[in-house]
């Protein structure tokens, strides 16, 4: 039996680029966030073999969520059978094909349609698809007979499928903020507390201010809360000479990686706490 060796690798879109290819190893999809509605119940995804092997691709819809670890790490949270609580969209959301054989340079159109139930109260619902990568079986030759031989690698994309049905709302708190200077890096933790109906994409700006008020070090990184969560971001920190500072969050529904018209707006946020620099 030929020795079979499996990797799961999971691309969140949590920190990613939305509008452009998602790629881990050979298989690409994009977009890697289709947001539908009532006036646009259909979507489509690329597909795509940047590889030079045949890839075997599935397709399936997940309920799931960005959420946190203890540690401040995110990861998306899968429900296998989400209850009435979870604003989910599986159930109803369809995609064709399910499964596809790209060879080396190919890519197919996946279509995503919702079909919701007519008393679907006005909100926001979710799902994940998930794209499974798996490099086709090659024929070898041994003597007289043809076996099935070779390594696959199992690649998961995890994309967003989002349904918004009527107006909705979204907004971001932060509180209980923490910030630490560890050797060479900052190391934040901040909680974050979803407001509306609707989950808050934006932008959270990092600067480090002296005394004086003036910038000396900034990071950026784009966000996504579904749920409360409490994450821990770490920056590079180059020296600073020993001192006072002042870090100043600020959270804004801007992010460069989806069409503006897709970020629903909120008021921007801004925090700022304490920081010491021995």
């Amino acid at each position: 039996m030929p020795r079979r060796l499996t990797r799961w690798i999971v691309a969140a879109g949590i920190a990613a680029a939305l509008l452009i290819p998602t790629v881990i190893g050979a298989v690409y999809v994009s977009p890697t966030a289709l947001f539908l509605d009532d006036d646009n119940r259909n979507g489509q995804l690329t597909v795509g073999n940047r590889g030079t092997e045949a890839e075997e691709v599935s397709i399936e819809l997940r309920f799931g969520f960005v959420d946190a670890d203890s540690s401040g790490t995110p990861f998306i949270r899968f429900i296998d059978d989400p209850g009435p609580e979870f604003p989910s969209a599986t159930e109803w959301l369809g995609v064709y094909p399910q499964r596809v054989r790209l060879a080396p340079g190919e890519k197919r159109t996946v279509r995503v349609f919702a079909r919701p139930p007519a008393d679907l109260p006005n909100g926001e619902y979710w799902s994940r698809l998930i794209v499974s990568g798996r490099r086709a079986a090659i024929d070898v030759a041994t003597g007289d007979s043809l076996v099935r031989a070779g390594v696959n690698v199992e690649v998961r994309l995890v994309t967003s499928v989002t349904f918004r049905k009527g107006a909705v709302s979204t907004g971001l708190t932060l509180h209980d903020i923490a910030a630490t200077p560890y050797a060479d890096s900052l190391v934040v933790r901040t909680g974050m507390e979803r407001r509306g109906t609707a989950a808050y994409l934006g932008t959270v700006y990092f600067e480090v201010l002296d005394q004086g008020g003036a910038i000396v070090r900034e990071w950026a990184t784009p966000v996504s809360v579904h749920v409360s969560v409490t994450r821990r971001f770490v920056f590079p920190l180059e020296p600073l000479p020993p001192g006072t500072y002042t870090l100043r969050l600020r959270a804004e529904t801007t992010r460069p990686d989806i069409a503006e018209a897709r970020v629903l707006p909120a008021r921007t946020v801004t925090y700022a706490v304490p920081l010491t620099v021995e």
